[in-house]
């Protein structure tokens, strides 16, 4: 007699079998049993407040990890409330896997009915669906695929007839195909890049997510080594080369005095892994119209897209840097100074964020963001993980809260959405158990997502979160108000972060100068255990120069 079980506890076995070890999600009735049967197969279900943030704390948690991620919704709602986060997984290109339980097939009538597919496609992420209890593993199976060797957000759509009905369970679980080799780029495209590097005076090597992602940090080192070059990366290859004093940090609208400078003196701009967006290259005013640019990318859509380059390779970071330097030693090229000086280290040093002086814009109502999140900076351990929402205020966070390295940071920027910070720092407080993690936000943003500081404290993080609170959306604001038009709408009363914190059982306070951030410092002393909430009274006529020269009036 063949045993049997329902399809959703033969699927759940076979997502264990894949390797999914945890699943972020909000229980409805259709996908109860699904997120059920997870955990009786020893996945830990984490239950979140709200879809958007159940799906952006796996996009944080993946990205920092790495592993087959998982995230459960309901039907209909749980779907659509779900798809702001969904689609910040898309456009990051997050291997993901969402179930989405959805009606009876053909129940049109049902309150619950969308079409899930469409709308999911809708932004950016793949729809996959059981189709019926026969082809329920196949099903599965293509979506977890498609999501980790195409590196896609994927959308399970589960029907509860299908997930209801019996299915053999004594089958082994199928196996996902191998992994692909990295992609090796042509010895043409190579020798190209050795050229323009051989002839190159000032090489810049710019690292991507893309790069993160390869494991390519120690052979671009190697490879700016060799040729005298400075290193750079892009906002979401934030934390690459963190220690490495021929780094000049983030290119773009978030960088130092001293890297925008040296980025617009090179001649040849080598990225890798990175999509060199208006972000990246200030519009193109970063990058001297003299230089050569080449761009190495998995993705041959990302090649030449966002902005023109001499050179495109199709390639993977790492395996095309470890052809580049075997190139160069094929040609006998020997290791030399190139840009690399005493004088030009001490350049960087004094350049950087932390060193390179600012006008300090407090007052006796309002501290400066930048000379707060310096403090901030300075009292919290330097062994930790760090992740931003979006907003005018969210380049203070990658510019002056420092990361030991690239997994240790999130940026949810690809979808510019406001309301992701609380929900990614959960995330990757999951992925990394035991270290402080550290948010950055605006006040509109977290009071979007408040709802889950509650999963915070229930979940016993260690987590410090700095809320840049202007009372305002302030892009708005600032963009409107240089414009002519009254900002009355887009401003509101002061919230007290710090009595909701409480309220919520954290730590806070309220710092309006410097000397209010002894409450954060007792907390260090004491271990930093729990979740703490610094409500940053910022000036609110300060505008952020990355803002205003991204939007111009």
């Amino acid at each position: 007699m063949t045993a049997s079980q329902a399809v959703a506890d033969v699927v759940a076995g076979d997502l264990a079998a894949y390797g999914a070890r945890r699943c972020f999600g909000l229980l409805g009735t259709a996908n109860f049993r699904i997120s059920h049967a997870l955990v009786e197969n020893g996945v830990e279900l984490i239950c979140a407040r709200h879809e958007c943030n159940a799906a952006t704390m796996a996009d944080a948690y993946a990205k920092a990890t790495g592993e087959l991620t998982l995230v459960s919704v309901h039907s209909g709602p749980g779907l659509t409330n779900a798809l702001t986060g969904i689609g910040e997984a898309a456009k990051s290109r997050t291997p993901l896997v969402v179930l989405a339980g959805d009606v009876p097939i053909g129940a049109v009538k049902n309150n619950f009915y969308i079409e899930q597919g469409e709308m999911v496609r809708a932004v950016g992420a793949v729809p996959e669906r059981l189709h019926t209890p026969s082809s329920a593993r196949d099903d599965t199976l293509r979506a977890v695929t498609r999501a980790l060797r195409d590196r896609q957000t994927v959308v399970l759509s589960m029907p509860l007839d299908v997930q209801n009905a019996p299915l053999a369970s004594n089958i082994a679980p199928l196996e996902l195909p191998p992994v692909p080799g990295r992609p090796h780029p042509d010895p043409d495209a190579v020798a190209s890049l050795a050229d323009a590097l051989v002839q190159a005076k000032r090489p810049l090597v710019l690292a991507g997510r893309g790069a993160a992602i390869a494991d390519a940090e120690f052979a671009l080192v190697a490879l700016a080594d060799r040729v005298g070059a400075l290193l750079a990366t892009s906002v979401c290859g934030h934390g690459l080369f963190s220690q490495n004093p021929w780094s000049v940090g983030i290119s773009g609208g978030f960088s130092s005095p001293g890297a925008d400078q040296l980025i617009s003196e090179s001649d040849f701009i080598l990225a890798f892994g990175a999509s060199l967006t208006s972000w990246t290259t200030k519009k193109g005013k970063l990058i001297a119209p003299v230089a050569v640019v080449a761009q190495v990318d998995v993705d041959t859509s990302k090649l030449g897209y966002q902005m023109p380059v001499q050179l495109a390779v199709h390639g993977d970071a790492k395996a095309t840097a470890d052809a580049l330097l075997a190139e160069l030693d094929r040609r006998g090229i020997k290791e030399r100074d190139g840009r690399r000086s005493e004088a030009m280290r001490e350049r960087i040093r004094l350049g950087d964020n932390h060193h390179a002086p600012h006008p300090d814009e407090s007052n006796a109502q309002f501290i400066d963001p930048r000379t707060l999140s310096k403090a901030v900076d300075a009292i919290l351990p330097a062994d930790r993980v760090v992740a931003s929402d979006s907003g005018h205020f969210c380049g203070w966070v990658p510019r002056y809260l420092r990361v030991p390295n690239a997994r240790a940071s999130c940026l949810s920027h690809s979808f510019q959405s406001v309301g992701l910070g609380l929900a990614s720092a959960i995330g990757l407080a999951i992925a990394n158990p035991g270290k402080l993690a550290v948010l950055g936000t605006g006040d509109g943003g977290f009071l979007m997502s408040i709802a889950d500081l509650e999963t915070a404290i229930r979940l016993g993080l260690r987590l410090c979160i700095l809320i840049y609170n202007d009372s305002s959306y302030a892009a708005e604001v600032h963009y409107f108000r240089r414009q002519g038009f009254s900002t009355d709408i887009v401003q509101f009363p002061d919230t007290d972060f710090a009595a909701i914190a409480r309220g919520y059982g954290a730590r806070g306070t309220t710092v309006r100068a410097l000397s209010d951030l002894e409450p954060l410092k007792a907390w260090v002393a004491d271990g930093a255990s729990g979740v703490f909430v610094l409500d940053g009274k910022i000036n609110p006529n300060l505008e952020a120069d990355w803002h205003a020269e991204h939007f111009p009036s």
